[in-house]
């Protein structure tokens, strides 16, 4: 895949100037309401929810830690207007449920995503995952290669999570910048975080002990990816060197953005995913 930049500049700040999505198969929008289940074999009930059209591009989303599917919704409810689009509740999340404590790893979330997309009778999809989300999505492109036909991490390293006390500092210096440049900031739906395991975040976070200190095995990755993180984000320098290491990326730094970028910036998220799936659809 040739390297091009998707927005620069102006374009990224504004966002605005996305370029339009394809046109593809009408959808019912009754059918991207509704939530069916997956059922992994360890019992774990995970919700999704799929806009189902058949032949257009597929997009499986993963969420950020803490963050239930329906954050995606000022992203997900315009790009399934043209795409398929799959949510889902990672277990310990939004509705799903807990599981065992020790079936909280990257390999349990790669597979009930997995499984998600064939309850959903999808073979293959871009697969986006930011933050937490974005070590599934890699950890499901090491693994699985032959299911995506395209990978987007959105506040991604490679590295150690950086502490709460960084991540919201960032956050908060983008928002001042925001808020002087007169770009709004989307008020906080709680319908973004909520969930039926108060404890969840924490049984998610068992998945980070023992990690190595870099996500191995990233050059052997060639499908297409778009790598994007804040300037605010202290995973900036950890966004850069994931695109170096894998082979077809592309690092876009959003600007006036800290970590949570699609509850801080969707109109920029959603314009670099048109983007970027009118880059590997031409």
């Amino acid at each position: 895949m040739q390297r091009r930049r998707f927005l620069t500049g102006a374009a990224l700040a504004a966002a605005g100037c996305a370029m339009p999505p394809s046109p593809g198969a009408p959808r019912s929008a009754e059918a991207f309401k509704t939530v069916r289940y997956f059922t992994a074999p360890d019992g774990v009930r995970i919700p999704f929810r799929d806009s189902g059209q058949a032949g257009v591009p597929a997009f499986l989303f993963c969420n950020g830690g803490g963050q239930a599917m329906a954050v995606w919704s000022s992203i997900a409810d315009p790009l399934a207007a043209s795409y398929r689009v799959i949510l889902h509740d990672r277990r310990g999340t939004g509705e799903s449920d807990p599981g065992a404590p020790e079936t909280h790893s990257f390999t349990t979330f790669r597979n009930d995503a997995v499984g998600v997309m064939d309850a959903a009778g999808v073979r293959t999809a871009v697969v986006c995952g930011l933050a937490f989300g974005s070590r599934v999505a890699l950890r499901m492109a090491l693994d699985v290669p032959e299911r995506l036909t395209g990978l987007i991490l959105f506040d991604a390293t490679g590295g150690p999570a950086a502490p709460e006390a960084e991540r919201r500092a960032g956050a908060e210096e983008a928002a001042r910048l925001r808020t002087a440049a007169g770009i709004p900031t989307p008020e906080r739906d709680p319908a973004w975080t909520a969930t039926k395991t108060p404890n969840g975040p924490a049984l998610n976070g068992r998945a980070l002990q023992g990690q190595p200190a870099w996500i191995e095995g990233l050059s052997q990755l060639r499908m297409p990816t778009l790598i994007a993180v804040g300037e605010q984000d202290p995973n900036l320098e950890g966004g850069r060197r994931l695109a170096r290491e894998i082979a077809n990326a592309r690092f876009e730094a959003m600007p006036m953005t800290g970590h949570g970028s699609n509850v801080q910036r969707p109109d920029l998220l959603l314009a670099l995913i048109r983007g970027f799936i009118g880059e590997i659809s031409a």
